[in-house]
């Protein structure tokens, strides 16, 4: 009778461990899953528009907490392209991502000059030349694409209300906010900022 009613025993304390077991697993699965849906996600950086600050195969982490509430300029934000005003319409993240920095705000002007320079109004009508910006490489010109007689880009951009304006480091082949292919992104598509570095580890 003790024989059997210690192998019942042995055996309950084994299903007990096996299910204590997959309950954990099961928890960190979630706690995972979570984490990356709602909070971090690494991002892998694929071609050259973000040069020399970002290379190809770079890999980063960004953050999602507090998105579409505290972009400063400069900032880098990885969104979602789409194609007209509404949000929604964004393209399945799983697809295909872009990764620019900010360079206007919403409710500011932003001016291409000839000379590639960058020019900021506010909504009082006050305008000043973007001189403290330290990332963009190239642009000596708008741009190698830039053609004014293109509908297709932009030599100023009104920012709405939770729109903003971004370009890549590499402003020489970068396609971002001068393009109508990207235009101005709407903060719904922003996935969210760059916080660290993986590959190099630690970069800024």
């Amino acid at each position: 009778m003790d024989k059997k009613k210690n192998a019942f025993l042995e055996k309950t304390k084994f299903i007990y461990e096996l299910l204590r077991l997959a309950f954990l697993v099961l928890l960190v699965t979630v706690i995972v899953l979570f984490v990356i849906k709602y909070v971090w996600q690494t991002i892998k950086i694929e071609g050259d528009s973000m040069l020399p600050n970002y290379k190809d195969g770079d890999q980063i982490l960004i953050s999602k907490l507090g998105s579409h509430d505290n972009y400063k300029r400069y900032d880098v934000i990885v969104f979602k392209p789409y194609n007209d005003d509404d949000p929604s319409t964004a393209e399945d993240e799983s697809e295909m991502l872009y990764i620019k920095r900010v360079i206007g705000l919403p409710g500011e002007t932003v001016t291409i000059n000839v000379d590639g320079s960058i020019s900021i109004g506010d909504a009082a009508g006050n305008v000043k030349l973007l001189d403290d910006d330290k990332y963009g490489s190239g642009m000596l010109v708008r741009g190698i694409n830039w053609n004014l007689e293109d509908s297709n880009y932009f030599e100023t951009v009104k920012l709405e209300e939770g729109q903003y304006f971004v370009m890549g480091d590499n402003r020489d082949i970068s396609l971002d906010s001068r393009s109508a292919q990207i235009q101005a992104i709407n903060k719904g598509c922003i996935i969210g900022k760059y916080i660290f570095g993986i590959s190099p580890f630690g970069k800024k």
